[in-house]
């Protein structure tokens, strides 16, 4: 009886749970630190959080190496000094075939006052690099 109350306790401790529930995952701590460095307009710090190649970014930009969107993203931000976006919610995330989807609703500030809301989808390989990145204006 005693040894059976061992085993139970050893492998259902309530600290153990409770403290695997307290991390965040590494994916919600990506996207923090990705638009963090988005919002400060440093494309070479963000590009290290995407794969060689990314399927799909914004858009019009299918399969392009992540060199191309560097250059494209110091350009856009050449053009739109002031951009920044406003997380609104919390990150959501889904897992699928190896493949984490994280789901960003919040405000886009092209000009610093004026905003849009946007959905923001960026999926994750199992190497936790950025594949895919899309934004969707959405109505509020």
């Amino acid at each position: 009886m005693i040894y059976l109350f061992y085993l139970l306790t050893t492998f259902f401790s309530p600290g153990n749970l409770s403290a695997e529930y307290k991390q965040e995952r590494v994916e919600i701590r990506l996207v923090n630190e990705l638009f963090r460095l988005r919002n400060e307009h440093k494309a070479d710090s963000a590009e290290l959080y995407l794969a060689d190649t990314v399927q799909v970014y914004m858009k019009y930009m299918r399969n392009v190496p992540k060199k191309k969107i560097t250059l494209s993203d110091k350009s856009f931000w050449k053009a739109h000094p002031k951009n920044k976006f406003e997380m609104t919610e919390p990150v959501r995330l889904s897992d699928q075939s190896g493949i984490t989807t994280a789901t960003i609703i919040g405000k886009e500030y092209l000009d610093g006052k004026d905003f849009k809301y946007e959905k923001i989808e960026i999926k994750f390989n199992k190497n936790k690099k950025i594949v895919y990145y899309r934004a969707f204006n959405i109505k509020r």
